[in-house]
């Protein structure tokens, strides 16, 4: 599972099926899905490097942020994977009991404090779920932080959307998620997976074969 498996069961569980259970249809890049990826590249290597070749026409207006995130004392880490398995137990991201994976675009840790930030290249949508899942993996990851300090960074737009988490906070927002998580489980586990057609299913990958998607 992830934040993105776990959107996706929720917006259309049949959706999810086709995606990630039977496999039947595979999602085709599109051409904003390309820009993302594409800023994200650039981003990291530019705050791994601090080299401005790696730096775009498109990413270069965004220097002076990364510039001032770069001088955060901590460590710095980019494009951090942060997996677990069922116990919640810390794993390799390929571990054969991995259950749970996420990315940090930027994860900062310094001393009892972590800042994790996400790179957002798409319109500003109010989104708790994913900070808290962040703020989660972090604490499972290092024992040490007892203050997460989240934010969506919306590059487009020049917004931020920021929340803290404290440790104390961990168990009632894992509580919270993992009746999500297991309520997809036990759908999968069902497998009986039910359509909910809204206005997206016109972008949707499974439209060509989904009654709904047609």
């Amino acid at each position: 599972m992830s934040y993105s498996r776990l959107s996706t069961f929720e917006n259309c569980p049949q959706q999810f099926d086709y995606l990630y259970v039977t496999k039947n249809v595979q999602v085709v890049e599109s051409e904003a899905m390309a820009y993302g990826t594409r800023v994200h590249e650039a981003l990291e290597m530019y705050a791994k490097s601090r080299d401005e070749k790696y730096l775009t026409r498109e990413t270069r207006k965004w220097k002076s942020l990364i510039d001032r995130l770069l001088e955060k004392k901590g460590t710095h880490l980019y494009e951090y994977q942060m997996a677990v398995t069922p116990e919640l137990e810390p794993c390799d991201w390929m571990a054969k009991d991995v259950w749970l994976r996420g990315i940090a675009d930027v994860l900062v840790v310094d001393g009892d404090t972590a800042y994790c930030l996400d790179w957002k290249t798409g319109k500003v949508r109010d989104n708790p779920t994913q900070l808290q899942l962040f703020a989660c993996m972090v604490f499972l990851h290092f024992p040490e932080v007892k203050t997460v300090k989240t934010a969506f960074v919306w590059l487009k737009f020049d917004q931020v959307t920021d929340m803290v988490y404290k440790r104390s906070m961990f168990d009632p927002m894992w509580r919270n998620l993992m009746q999500r998580f297991d309520y997809a489980q036990e759908t999968i586990d069902l497998g009986v997976f039910e359509a909910k057609p809204s206005g997206l299913c016109r972008w949707c990958a499974a439209r060509d074969i989904c009654p709904y998607g047609r």
